[in-house]
């Protein structure tokens, strides 16, 4: 259990080398203790089979739990070097394997009530629909939203060979709605009768996708948290074979590894193993995203033993001779002659499809941090049909999204690349317009680039290709200076020579730069607010100075940071050069600068609050609860004492870290969590999607290290009464006494937000001036 909780915790190690090293180096002890040496991990190269059991209940749940992909893999990369690896799973069912051609497929698209504003499936369609257009659809036309009842009454009576499914989890549900995460399960949402939307558990959503006649030879999940119990519960019912994904995962990875592995699988009879080698390869440029996360294969019969891992050996050196020749594994197998598309004689809306969609408020300190000014902003390759016919539009997609029209003719299959398609965005903003221009391919190699995606890191390094998403320059002090919500247009175009592929002007409105959203996402970028630097930082520190050669008893006592923590003094004694500082520091708001509590400014926006800079703070003498945090954190993080801001529900305040090896502990997430009893208690919430955000599921690992003194909470409000430093700690800590907390949202850490290419603070506008954080 205590692998599984760190990997669902990777976002605060994985993008860190060193981090990622020791967790390999913990992984690999861990199996030592097990009796798993090094000899052992020299023979994890290639295929690796993991075979679990399959008992009825909640048995062996901790097995299929397990993230054997990361384990595996991780542990034994130091004796692979360069050798691949590929872990399967195995269902020990019993069953005799089957044996009979597929003949139909369906798909099935829930999100169901208001989670459908959330998501397009229109991109995805079109590369299942073209991956499996030798199979006839039944039913003929995409299955939408439905309630459970009524898929399970179309599946017993179309029994399909093939199923695909794509749709919202239950965690990703509730994070999206705002509802309570206590008791989730693994499994899916359905629409209810009014269509609202209803959680089906893992085994019921196994259950209904099996009530066919015959259960299907293979199901494909796209959704999260769909490869420890939806995809092996699924083979537990009768499937022949289920993939899933483990934990959270990047929406174009996903799709992408199953536009390559539905062509692959249909081409090579069937073999399951076959097609996930090659839509694993095929995803290689995109495995940055994968962060620990893995694509989990579940089969009912061994795929390392007898014909199918015959025919796969030889199908890999067949493919290794073509790609050798210099083709794409993927074409060379079909026999086609390749050649870049001509605008000449082609229609770029029959190759390729763009779907777009802003997000509907933009201010400064999202664009400051690299957020994108897009939900969705997508170019998809559409891959040619094996017989040369277009497969028919699975349904009409909406106005934001072009593609291929009905009975379009179909492009020539030989057109394996699109080159020079241009894209032009602009934001305007009064009289000013700031625009982005670029060229990129598309190709069969390259079938989607996502244009929304703002992080370097996670693009992948394609030629002829942007990385890093759009972004605007910043430099105008109108947009920085924008106090009251306005609307605005952003204007976006892609064309290839003279052919226009997409032309819009979209309305969006243009926050003011100190408005923050209290949503998920948007505690992100909460760190911008923390102002180091702002004028009122500085005088508080110069105040403070004498308080802390008071506290010090010298003259010589400075704001020196952990330089002052003393690892050979007596437990508790080592932390109190750290604690004075920030004691100083408390000292002087309260005595130099006091401070009361006022309700937030008004924002005119539902769910948003307008915070206040140091400066605006101390020189109105008011804040709120997180304008107060806010400034201790400034304060704190000048002097390089690790702050935190720890959201509860309705409330916040700020924390510090007594000492780096704690903190480091943190990072790398070796406090023990405690593990649930069972199954039922395992499912919750697992990351915020930040190595600087954690979410609701670290309450208890975060609990220890508040109860051993190495993380110490404040209770900032009490700077409005000038209580003393003392009392804040006492105050701070009665939000960590209970075993758990379900007020408990989150905790942001400043020092990792600044990390890398992390969140910045926002400039100040007037530095000179007394009040002023604009």
């Amino acid at each position: 259990m205590r692998w599984n909780y760190i990997v669902r915790q990777r976002h605060r190690w994985a993008l860190d080398p060193a981090a990622s090293l020791r967790q390999t180096q913990r992984l690999r002890h861990d199996l030592r203790s097990l009796g798993v040496n090094a000899g052992a991990l020299k023979k994890l190269w290639g295929i690796v089979e993991v075979a679990i059991p399959n008992p009825d209940g909640e048995q062996c749940w901790e097995a299929r739990i397990l993230p054997w992909e990361y384990v595996l893999a991780a542990a034994s990369a130091p004796e692979r070097t360069d050798r691949p690896i590929l872990v399967v799973r195995h269902l020990v069912t019993g069953r005799r394997p089957r044996r009979r051609r597929p003949k139909t497929y369906a798909l099935i698209e829930t999100a169901p009530g208001a989670l459908r504003r959330d998501f397009d499936f229109a991109g995805e369609r079109t590369f299942i629909t073209a991956g499996l257009t030798s199979l006839r659809r039944t039913p003929d036309q995409v299955i939408e939203d439905p309630t459970e009842p009524q898929l399970r009454n179309v599946l017993r009576s179309e029994s399909p060979d093939v199923i695909h499914l794509t749709g919202v989890d239950n965690r990703l549900a509730r994070q999206i709605l705002g509802r309570d995460h206590s008791g989730v399960r693994d499994g899916l949402c359905f629409s209810g009768r009014s269509g609202e939307v209803v959680e089906a558990r893992a085994e019921q959503v196994a259950k209904t996708l099996c009530a066919g006649e015959r259960a299907p030879l293979l199901v494909g999940f796209n959704c999260w948290d769909s490869g420890a119990r939806m995809a092996p519960m699924t083979v537990h019912q009768g499937a022949a074979a289920a993939i899933g994904f483990q934990h959270t995962f990047d929406d174009a990875v996903a799709e992408l590894f199953f536009a390559n592995f539905y062509p692959t699988w249909i081409a090579t009879g069937c073999n399951d193993l076959c097609a996930f080698w090659q839509a694993w390869q095929a995803i290689a440029g995109y495995r940055p995203r994968l962060r620990g996360s893995s694509i989990i294969l579940w089969s009912a019969q061994s795929l390392v033993s007898g014909s199918t891992f015959d025919q796969f050996e030889t199908w890999r050196q067949s493919q290794q001779r073509s790609f050798a020749a210099g083709g794409s594994n993927a074409e060379a197998a079909r026999g086609l002659a390749q050649r870049p598309a001509d605008p000449a004689r082609d229609r770029i809306d029959d190759l390729v499809q763009v779907s777009v969609r802003p997000v509907s408020r933009l201010n400064y300190s999202l664009l400051h941090n690299g957020r994108s000014l897009f939900e969705d902003f997508t170019l998809r390759f559409l891959p040619p049909s094996a017989n040369g016919q277009q497969p028919a539009s699975a349904a009409p997609t909406s106005g934001t999204t072009s593609g291929p029209r009905e009975n379009q003719p179909a492009p020539d299959d030989g057109i394996d690349r699109v080159d020079g398609l241009e894209v032009l965005v602009q934001l305007h903003v009064g009289a000013e317009a700031f625009p982005y221009r670029t060229r990129l391919s598309l190709g069969h190699r390259e079938r989607r680039y996502d244009l929304a995606s703002t992080d370097r890191r996670f693009a992948p390094s394609l030629p002829g290709n942007p990385t890093g998403g759009i972004r605007l320059p910043l430099t105008s002090h109108l947009i920085r200076s924008v106090s009251e919500r306005i609307q605005t247009s952003l204007y976006v175009e892609v064309r290839w020579h003279d052919q226009i592929l997409y032309r819009h002007t979209h309305s969006v409105w243009l926050a003011p730069v100190d408005q923050w959203t209290l949503g998920e996402e948007d505690i992100w970028w909460l760190p911008s607010f923390v102002r180091p630097r702002d004028p009122a930082v500085g005088r508080t520190l110069r105040s403070a100075q004498g308080f802390l050669r008071c506290l010090a008893d010298s003259v010589n006592a400075g704001f020196d940071g952990y330089q002052s923590f003393n690892d050979l003094a007596p437990d508790g004694d080592a932390w109190q050069g750290v604690d004075r500082q920030v004691r100083a520091i408390w000292s002087a708001l309260v005595l130099e600068s006091p401070l009361n509590y006022i309700n937030p400014p008004p924002s005119y926006a539902e769910f948003t609050q307008r915070l206040r800079s140091p400066s605006e703070t101390v020189a109105s003498a008011c804040g709120t609860c997180v304008d107060l945090a806010i400034l201790l954190a400034s304060c704190l993080e000048w002097i390089e004492v690790y702050p935190v801001l720890i959201l509860m529900d309705n409330h916040a305040l700020v924390g510090y870290w007594r000492d780096l090896a704690a903190y480091d502990r943190f990072l790398d997430v070796r406090a023990d969590s405690p593990g649930p009893d069972s199954e039922s208690q395992e499912s919750r919430d697992d990351q915020a999607g930040r190595r600087w955000v954690c979410g609701r599921r670290t309450y208890s690992e975060i609990k220890g290290f508040v109860d051993r003194g190495e993380l110490v909470p404040l209770e900032t409000v009490l700077l409005t009464r000038g209580e003393g430093f003392a009392r804040a700690v006492e105050e701070g800590r009665i939000h960590f006494e209970k075993r758990r907390n379900h007020a408990f949202h989150s905790m942001v850490d400043i020092a990792s937000a600044r990390q890398g290419d992390g969140i910045t603070p926002l400039p100040t506008m007037d530095a000179g001036s007394e009040g002023s954080g604009r």
